[in-house]
């Protein structure tokens, strides 16, 4: 969402924008539903769950990027290394919880059996395991993998590194073009209201983030990300190259996004709100 107040794309159509963070499915329930918010960035799983809820939304677009990563001891490789391995993950049938664990599978490895996970209600309560020492392996989105290895303890020399990278073991198991594990979704009413801005919001994006995964980012943004996150200036303009940001409207990435929810509805039906979205959560 950053830059977008003052995008020449859609500047002439909007008179300011306010940002709000929201922290669980059902802040983002409250604030659609009495329309205090127009347009969310969310999980594409919690998207699809609320649209199944009832809740009047549609895509305006998906991102892929590389976000999630396995933590693990230096010296671990490749999934074989968490037999017999407690991983702690955050947010139970969340987006990340089910492409490892689909991903996990395909590799061999039966929850229960080879492997166990211990779910955290929070990121912060996750960070705090791995600063501890008491979570060696983990699945963390960026920034908070770069931040939890940062500081994750020493034992015996024994730092953290990344293991597995979510996004290309995503893309080889299930041959989908992309993971596309995050949403920007619009209030049905107010696209209907207003559909050429809804085009302008689609360009805007796709325009953003090929301008991010290039390097374009100014002193002014990386500031308001910095800030935005609690971050470091520094962190930010590190780690937004590295995340290979893409954007694409709903009819594009429909088959990856059904790839996504299908396994999320397998594994964990209410995840996804018991059905898959119909067309109308694409925009038809």
């Amino acid at each position: 969402m950053s830059g977008l107040a003052e995008s020449p794309a859609v500047a002439a159509d909007i008179s300011g924008v306010t940002t709000t963070l929201v922290n669980t499915p059902d802040e983002f329930k409250s604030l659609l539903t009495s329309s205090r918010v127009d347009v969310a960035a969310l999980p594409t799983i919690t998207a699809a769950n609320l649209h199944s809820r009832g809740i009047g939304l549609s895509l305006i677009g998906v991102v892929d990027a590389d976000l999630l990563k396995v933590l693990a001891p230096k010296g671990a490789s490749g999934w074989q290394a968490l037999r017999g391995r407690t991983v702690y993950v955050p947010f139970q049938g969340d987006a990340g919880d089910v492409t490892f664990r689909k991903l996990a599978a395909e590799n061999g490895l039966t929850l229960g059996d080879d492997f166990e996970v211990a779910y955290t209600r929070s990121i912060p309560e996750l960070m705090s395991a791995v600063a501890t020492g008491k979570a060696r392996y983990a699945l963390l989105p960026e920034h908070f993998a770069t931040l939890a290895l940062k500081g994750a303890p020493a034992e015996e020399n024994d730092d953290l590194a990344v293991l597995l990278d979510v996004q290309g073991e995503w893309k080889k198991a299930t041959g989908a073009g992309a993971l596309p594990q995050s949403a920007i979704v619009v209030r049905s009413a107010f696209a209907e209201d207003h559909p050429e801005l809804i085009a302008e919001l689609r360009a805007y994006f796709t325009t953003n983030t090929k301008d991010l995964a290039e390097g374009g980012l100014d002193r002014a943004r990386t500031t308001e990300l910095a800030k935005a996150t609690g971050t470091t200036e520094d962190l930010v303009a590190m780690l937004i190259p590295t995340l290979h940001l893409s954007f694409t409207e709903p009819g594009a990435a429909r088959s990856d996004i059904t790839t996504l929810l299908a396994e999320a509805a397998d594994l964990a039906p209410r995840s996804v709100g018991g059905d898959l979205p119909d067309g109308a959560f694409y925009g038809e």
